[in-house]
């Protein structure tokens, strides 16, 4: 919507300047007829070529869309493959630390009972 209004500003100002300085310059009755032809042509051969270009603009637009929808669906693609690689990768890391996590308490635990502080507490 944004491009075919910019192509109906750009018409607009093209024909108005256009017949602006036809209307503005000095010349006879046929001179005028005949450079309006002359210009009608110009304007029609330009508008011609915006289409062209408006198309042009709109086909690469939509092309680069879906690239650039593509291109986010394989990186998000990609970020999961290494998050469940790292995942994997520190599992046996975990367990490993949950299980040193376990010996420290149990031997706080054997510590607390042969301190004679906690015995003393206790009778």
């Amino acid at each position: 919507m944004k491009a075919k209004s910019l192509l109906i500003g750009f018409l607009t100002g093209t024909v108005v300047a256009g017949v602006a300085t036809l209307l503005s310059t000095p010349s006879s009755g046929k001179d005028l007829r005949t450079r309006i032809k002359t210009n009608t042509e110009e304007i029609k051969n330009t508008i011609d070529e915006l289409k062209v270009k408006m198309l042009n603009i709109k086909d690469d637009t939509m092309e680069a869309s879906q690239i650039s929808k593509e291109t986010v669906k394989t990186f998000i693609s990609d970020v999961q493959v290494v998050i469940e690689n790292w995942k994997r990768e520190i599992e046996p890391n975990k367990n490993e630390l949950l299980k040193n996590v376990q010996e420290i308490e149990n031997s706080l635990k054997e510590l607390e009972a042969a301190s004679p502080s906690s015995k003393k507490i206790n009778s």
